[in-house]
């Protein structure tokens, strides 16, 4: 399957939790989303705890002139990559975040295995307000998928469990893909099903239940020697609990919560929400080595909140065993139809919240990626380097006690191929 690989991007990985309109990815107490950079989900909005990237996955070289491009590469039997993903940000919060993975081919049939674990700490503008010290957390989860190719088709299927102290996720995920007209198009769809249950930590007694239901579609179509377009759809349906069991909300003064104010009331937000994000990609070869990206990504949901992404990025092939890559990204929201910087005791609104995801905000993101194959001699074996760093800079434009945060993120992964 050449085509998803060519434009660098093809089905979102699967997320765990919900998280807010970007995403970064994902999933964050919050998984990646919609309008994140290189696998949203259906959501919008940076995510205070961002799942690290999916590293370990050479990008193949783009289509060129030239008898060497679209030639077979050797088929890779097995492969064995870790890599570590660390971020941190102006806002007091870290996350450290190793990960292993598997694959063996069976000739049709492949397997994966995929270990991952992050630690989390903080001492966010959310938990000094909640008048708490530094807090840390570390989440644990396991991935195992099936794929399985007949003819043009290619089928998968994976089942993910992800837990914390406080939070359990797991679910299925069914994938398919199918590619004809000599190579020339690709259409492919990913569903799948995620039932969380979200605790308190010190609280046994409380247990919520969230259920999500999420489903992708694209069209990818070769539209020259050096063009690729891709189309894509994608929707979230979730019901049950969406609030944050840790958040409080001020009425009536500071929305923080602070001395003065004179009420303080758990976070309540609707328990159904409805996204929707529509995404086209385009790749134009600029040489033999070099080429360009761009896309653009419009989500909206039915809590009234909206979304634009822009994206672009230029690949260089500078050997065939080096690529290189830099790539920026624009994101703006509109906020949710209850979110208020500020809201009044009386008339007691149904639905407050303090979650900064849900106002109004932007951010814009540079990145750089390196990736270094090696080849081991005349063993059937070869040695994979990655180094991706980003830096991103996030703007609220209606958050009392925070109007900006910058992060840096950063991954390194080391991978083996056995040919």
């Amino acid at each position: 399957m050449l085509l998803a690989g060519c434009l660098g991007f093809g089905a979102p990985g699967s997320s765990g939790r919900e998280g807010g309109p970007e995403p970064d990815p994902s999933d964050q107490g919050e998984a990646p989303s919609v309008d994140q950079e290189d696998a949203p989900e259906v959501v919008s909005g940076p995510a205070p705890r961002p799942r690290p990237p999916t590293p370990g996955d050479r990008e193949p070289e783009q289509p060129a002139d030239g008898d060497e491009a679209g030639a077979e590469q050797p088929r890779v039997v097995a492969e064995v990559a870790a890599s570590l993903y660390v971020r941190g940000d102006s806002d007091g919060t870290t996350v450290v975040a190793p990960r292993i993975r598997f694959r063996q081919d069976f000739g049709a049939t492949a397997l994966d295995f995929v270990y991952a674990t992050d630690v989390w700490s903080s001492a966010s503008v959310d938990i000094r307000t909640a008048a708490s010290g530094r807090v840390e957390e570390q989440r644990d989860e396991l991935d195992l998928g099936l794929e399985h190719e007949r003819g043009a088709w290619v089928l998968g299927a994976a089942y993910r469990l992800s837990r914390e102290i406080d939070y359990l996720a797991h679910g299925p995920t069914l994938t398919a893909a199918w590619e004809g007209w000599q190579r020339n198009v690709r259409l492919e769809g990913r569903a799948s099903l995620s039932e969380d249950q979200v605790g308190r930590a010190g609280d046994p007694g409380f247990r919520r239940g969230l259920r999500t239901l999420s489903t992708w579609f694209a069209y990818t179509q070769v539209l020259g020697r050096r063009t690729l377009a891709q189309v894509a759809g994608e929707q979230r349906t979730s019901l049950g609990y969406h609030a944050s069991p840790y958040r409080w909300v001020g009425l009536g003064g500071p929305v923080r919560c602070a001395a003065s104010t004179p009420l303080c009331i758990p976070e309540v937000v609707p328990d159904h929400r409805h996204r929707f994000a529509l995404s086209g990609r385009l790749r134009q070869g600029l040489s033999a080595r070099a080429s360009l990206g761009l896309g653009y990504r419009y989500y909206r949901d039915t809590w009234n909140l909206r979304s634009h992404t822009a994206l672009a990025d230029l690949r260089l092939q500078a050997r065939p065993d080096l690529l290189l890559s830099a790539s920026y990204r624009a994101y703006f929201q509109s906020g949710t139809w209850f979110y208020r910087s500020a809201y009044a005791a009386a008339g007691g609104p149904r639905f407050v919240t303090r979650d900064r995801e849900l106002s109004p905000m932007f951010n814009h993101s540079l990145a750089l990626l390196l990736d270094w194959t090696l080849g081991l001699g005349s063993a059937p074996l070869e040695l994979g380097l990655g180094l991706h760093i980003e830096g991103i800079f996030y703007g609220y434009d209606d958050f009392p006690g925070l109007d900006q945060v910058i992060a840096g993120q950063g991954t390194l992964n080391l991978r083996l191929e056995f040919l």
